[in-house]
């Protein structure tokens, strides 16, 4: 038993195995779910195309975790990033960038073994750089963008275009209804980034955070949603964790989730939280409310902690932490207050970023960072306790060498390194973002 025990440990230090903590342990997995999810993957070797691709997750399914349909896009090295946090209503395509190609594309998503790429579209004049989408209540969607043209008006930062970003409305069809640049007087480039939308208020808060930029401005910003008036630009102050500040924490703030009382709660990159109320006054007040433990950087150029997309489910909040190889749950019932109840770790070389949740069932789907994105891991989630597990119906394999032989396979993992995808025989893929379908 010590000799097991040994092993153990080192495997936990090690990242081998796919959580070390109490809180893995499985919950149900013979409950409902969506039958698939929706990946726009990159080739790996990128000798082939990028491709959209839709898996089997049907937890009743023999085929669980293979992919069912592919559709090759038409261009290379396009780096596949964002699509919307969420799918949108039936009969709706959907919108996603391909980053490095600075190419929106529309999908028809609602036939699963026959996807569609129905329109494509480059930034309005000046905009550069899309990266965030948003559904409106009227269907239309709310587009970020990091860059316009012109240098950037940090002087530190070699970068062109590397101006201001902006933000812009487009309809489903993918025709350009209106933009605005995030342009002030502030020293530091405004890359819009994400979004909350609050109609009854006439508000849209957008946060600023850097994708391949060097500098970015740690601020949100409040419009008037109706006629895309810059309201606010409020810096996000430095957290404090035990009454001791943690600099960098307020680095890019990144996730804003509207609250049902008409507050909106976010993430700093960096990992401090906060929360945004009367936003519809002339005074909103933006508030510091909590900080999660991370480690300091050596490299002034990379954010401490790596908060990356969170989900709000009900009074939960779920926080994925790049750099610390953890997935957090937060309550926030009390959002000036948020409790920390539990975390779930994942080996050293996944990195959490991107969650979305099953719209008919208990799931999660959880993307790396850039650069470790060889698959997803799916878990389950107790909206009554907030309890995470890895959902062990999925056992797929995790890296390549040593780590292979030592744990060939990582219970909730989904792998993209594989030879054959339904397009052909294209070899292994990678993906950053991912949905699921019903």
């Amino acid at each position: 038993m010590k000799q097991i025990s040994a092993f153990m440990a080192l495997a936990c230090s090690a990242g081998l195995l796919a959580s070390c903590n109490p809180s893995s342990e499985p919950l149900p997995t013979d409950i409902e779910g969506s039958p698939y999810l929706f990946v726009f993957a990159g080739d790996d070797d990128k000798e082939d195309e990028d491709f959209l691709v839709v898996l089997d997750v049907d937890p009743k399914s023999a085929t669980l975790g293979k992919p069912i349909s592919s559709l090759p896009i038409g261009h290379k090295m396009s780096m596949p990033h964002h699509t919307e946090y969420v799918v949108p209503p039936k009969g709706e395509p959907i919108f996603m960038n391909a980053h490095h190609h600075e190419l929106s594309m529309i999908v028809d998503i609602n036939d699963v073994n026959n996807l569609k790429i129905i329109n494509t579209f480059k930034p309005p004049a000046q905009l550069r750089f899309p990266h965030d989408y948003t559904r409106t209540p009227s269907g239309t969607r709310l587009v970020g963008f990091l860059r316009s043209n012109g240098p950037s008006p940090d002087q530190e930062e070699d970068l062109d275009p590397g101006n201001h970003g902006g933000i812009a409305e487009y309809t489903i069809d993918g025709e350009l209804i209106r933009s605005v640049s995030a342009a002030t007087d502030y020293p530091k480039p405004i890359r819009p980034y994400a979004f909350a939308l609050l109609p009854d208020q006439d508000r849209l808060v957008v946060t600023s955070a850097p994708m391949m930029e060097q500098s970015w401005a740690d601020v949100i910003q409040i419009y008037r949603y109706s006629d895309f008036k810059l309201l606010q630009t409020m810096e996000l102050p430095v957290g404090k964790r035990d009454g001791q500040n943690i600099p960098g924490s307020q680095a890019a703030g990144f996730g804003p989730r509207a609250l049902d009382d008409g507050s909106v709660f976010l993430n700093a990159y960096g990992c401090a939280l906060y929360h945004l109320t009367d936003i519809g006054s002339e005074k909103p007040t933006l508030k510091m409310v909590h900080v999660l433990e991370t480690k300091a950087t050596d490299n002034p150029k990379i954010i401490r902690g790596a908060c990356g997309i969170p989900f709000r489910i009900g009074k939960y909040w779920l926080q994925p932490m790049g750099l610390e190889n953890k997935v957090v749950v937060l309550d926030i019932s009390n959002p000036a207050k948020p409790e920390e109840i539990q975390h779930i770790n994942t080996p050293d070389d996944f990195k959490p970023h991107w969650l979305a949740k099953d719209p008919r069932g208990s799931r999660l789907v959880l993307g790396a960072e850039m650069g470790y994105e060889e698959g997803f891991y799916v878990f389950r989630f107790d909206e009554k306790t907030g309890q995470l597990a890895f959902d062990t119906s999925f056992n797929g394999k995790r890296g390549s060498g040593w780590r292979s032989w030592l744990s060939p396979n990582s219970p909730g993992y989904i792998s993209f390194d594989r030879e054959n995808w339904p397009h052909g025989a294209t070899g292994k893929a990678w993906g950053h973002a991912a949905l699921f379908l019903d």
